[in-house]
């Protein structure tokens, strides 16, 4: 048997704890809530019985721009040498220690000394009894068990787990293989699915057990494939403030949970989720399985890997909605969040026509302008050279053209695409090229890598993630289609491969700059606001009141310049940013800001206030309630503090747009399901929906999108939603 190595890093520990943890200091004042968060987890990890040796590695160049995590990570380096030689270093390939009961035992006298309590509390550990049955009589037995334990409050939890693989390769459609159950600390059930036992049937006694008791799993957009719980089988309303978020059995994804808690970790796992909330090490399944097809995995590790994860769900969903209420965000997740996992999935249920040879035209008609641009740069440059290579690229400009370069570095001059942004105006070669490059990724993101993902019903089902985004912003993947091209005409045209179903019409809605109006109603700017209600173009009434012209005088380049100090104000731009924007000298850029400053005073205000609490809190926050923490702003690196200081201007407003989208498309889904429509949401892309409306009820889902949309929040400037219909999507942007 292969031995079993942990090797992990030991600053990523320290900082996972350092940001997990409330801070508490040893006698001489020194943060330590890091280390003790690290010692803890990895005193589990050993103490799990899945390895044979450990080693924690760190690296010495690591850069880390928090100093207590740089001081704490040496103190853990030092305190693990203590503890055994070989236990850590900075050498990743090192043996490392054996797992032994002496090292258990002075690593946690370790732990010990540096408690807060002076003891060290004994972790939760995988001491499960598993039982695998597919014994229809058996398995009534457990949903009749778990019915008793859930019916006892609003927290018994049972925490559910499936084994589902996709069908074919090349599809997104999934199976059943098995259903993991756990409602008390010593067992848990594995079923898998044989003989009476199907898909159908425990989708059937989970949506019965859910009317009664609290179901608890990771990534519930899973479970959707197979049952539909009865909070949303028989929810009959959108989106409501006034709902108890506590009466009736309510399911609870650990995954949401624990993203709401923290947004601004990368990604979370179920051994995430047993890590952090448990202090437990669950085994990563292609530790378990491999690459081995889950349907040809032997039963034995197939029921343990979902039992315990079954158990991490049970055990976390407690701890996590905990977190939720005390943070004030538990209504955010039930009344917002948990619905719209179902209509995401829905959505992808759905997916979007893509038209094969439409695209495929589309993709020859981009070749044809990218292959004249080529012989275009050619002839400007004088010779054939790789363009897609910068290093060649910037030869050929700055050393065989002689135009003005900035500095160059070792790896060479710099042909991003702001530096070339700027010599463009003057240099017909330079404007080919970016035309080049923007026509290429056109091409190979858009009319190729679009083909790969059309299924056998000639849809693209695109993933739509609610747990990515710091800001609580839906992205999607496989394709993204979050990235579909605006700015230019040739780009949008891509949208005329999107169409309904044959007879039907898209519906599309957009907001009207929310994040604009969000920022009038967040400010309470009474110029802003006044504006909004007069009616008119806001950039025209800027541009008039900040150059102190006639409205009817305002240039369009008056115009453009007002539009982007509106826009750049919301993102906190610098003076700097909004000279690179505009293409002006930075004072002319600090002129303009100052000007809008002057007249909306309650902007500044506002954005002085919100930084201020950011940096009192640690965290920004959103009409919702929705928190985003902002470590940057304690950082000891000037640019990091700069940068955290424009999240704490941006994420309350970005993070309230994503929160009124949502609640848009509660209200949106659950009204078309209410009235019965054959219409359907297929797709949310930014400020954007999309219905694939029946013709016969057109009318009536454009003035439902309009109506829910613009009610979605009650601002002090009202939401504008503007809607169109066509054949394709094109025409109906």
């Amino acid at each position: 048997m292969a031995e079993r190595k942990l090797v992990t890093d030991g600053t990523k520990l320290i900082r996972d704890a350092y940001y997990a943890l409330p801070v508490f200091c040893d006698s001489e004042g020194n943060a330590i809530n890091g280390l003790y968060g690290a010692l803890f987890k990895l005193s589990g990890m050993i103490g799990s019985g899945e390895y044979d040796t450990v080693y924690i590695s760190f690296c010495e160049n690591e850069k880390e721009e928090v100093t207590d995590i740089k001081r704490q990570a040496e103190g853990l380096l030092a305190a693990l040498k203590k503890v055994d030689e070989s236990l850590a270093g900075t050498d990743a390939e090192a043996e490392g220690a054996p797992v032994s009961d002496e090292l258990k035992e002075r690593l946690t006298a370790v732990l010990s000394d540096i408690s807060p309590m002076g003891n060290v509390k004994s972790g939760i550990s995988f001491n499960l009894k598993i039982e695998i049955t597919s014994d229809l009589n058996e398995v009534e037995k457990i949903f009749s068990k778990a019915l008793e334990y859930g019916r006892g409050g609003s927290e018994n939890f049972t925490g559910y787990f499936p084994i589902t693989e996709y069908k074919q390769t090349g599809s997104k459609d999934k199976e059943l293989l098995g259903l993991a159950l756990c409602f008390d600390k010593e067992s848990a059930y594995f079923i898998p699915v044989q003989g009476f036992i199907t898909e159908n049937y425990l989708g059937t006694k989970l949506a019965e057990l859910s009317k009664e008791a609290p179901l608890a799993t990771f990534d519930i957009k899973e479970s959707y494939r197979f049952f539909e719980p009865c909070e949303i089988s028989s929810r009959t309303a959108g989106y409501t403030s006034d709902e108890s978020i506590t009466d009736g059995a309510r399911c609870f994804d650990t995954l949401i949970g624990a993203y709401v808690n923290n947004p601004i970790k990368n990604d979370y796992r179920i051994e995430d989720i047993s890590a952090e909330y448990l202090k437990l090490t669950l085994k990563k399944k292609e530790d378990y399985f491999g690459k081995e097809p889950l349907r040809d995995a032997d039963e034995k590790a197939l029921s343990e890997y979902a039992c315990k994860a079954a158990y991490t769900c049970f055990l976390a969903a407690p701890l996590i909605r905990k977190k939720l209420v005390k943070t004030g965000m538990d209504r955010l997740f039930y009344e917002i969040e948990m619905p719209l996992s179902y209509i995401l999935f829905a959505m992808e249920k759905e997916g979007i026509i893509a038209r094969r040879d439409e695209l495929k035209a589309y993709g020859d008609k981009l070749q044809v302008r990218i292959t004249e641009l080529e012989k275009k740069i050619y002839e400007s440059a004088g010779c054939e050279f790789n363009i897609n290579s910068p290093k060649q690229l910037g030869e050929i400009l700055f050393e065989r053209l002689g135009l003005p370069a900035e500095k160059k570095t070792k790896s060479g001059y710099s042909t991003a695409a702001d530096v070339l942004d700027k010599l463009a105006p003057d240099y017909p070669i330079v404007a080919d090229v970016l035309e080049y490059r923007g026509l290429a990724k056109l091409k190979s993101t858009y009319a190729d890598g679009l083909a790969a993902f059309i299924e056998e019903d000639g849809r693209i089902h695109t993933s739509f993630n609610q747990t990515i985004t710091a800001t609580g912003r839906i992205s999607s993947t496989e394709p993204n289609l979050q990235n579909i091209p605006m700015r230019t005409e040739l780009g949008r045209l891509i949208r005329k491969v999107f169409v309904p179903k044959d007879g039907y019409v898209f519906a599309d809605a957009d907001y009207s700059q929310i994040e604009l109006r969000i920022l009038a109603h967040m400010s309470e700017d009474h110029g802003l606001i006044s504006a909004y209600h007069e009616g008119e173009d806001i950039h025209s009434i800027t541009a008039s009141k900040v150059f102190h012209v006639p409205l009817n005088e305002v240039t369009p380049l008056q115009r453009r310049n007002a539009k982007a100090v509106n826009f750049g104000i919301v993102y906190g731009i610098s003076s700097f940013g909004l000279s690179q924007d505009l293409s002006i000298s930075r004072s002319e850029a600090k002129e303009y800001m100052d000007k809008y400053f002057e007249t909306y005073p309650g902007v500044k205000a506002y954005q002085e206030k919100v930084i201020q609490d950011a940096k009192n809190t640690g965290y920004s926050i959103t009409l919702y309630g929705r928190r985003r923490p902002i470590p940057e702003l304690k950082m000891s690196n000037f640019n990091m503090r700069q940068f955290g200081e424009r999240v704490a201007m941006n994420a309350p407003i970005q993070g309230t747009a994503a929160d009124i989208m949502k609640i848009a498309m509660i209200n949106v889904f659950f009204r078309l399901r209410k009235e019965q429509l054959k219409s359907r949401l297929i797709l949310q892309i930014h400020d954007e929906l999309v219905i694939e409306t029946s013709p016969d009820e057109k009318d009536v889902v454009t003035a439902l999108l309009q109506q829910e949309m613009e009610n979605a929040a009650r601002l002090s400037v009202p939401l504008e939603v503007e809607c169109h219909t066509g054949t394709d999507w094109y025409e109906a942007k």
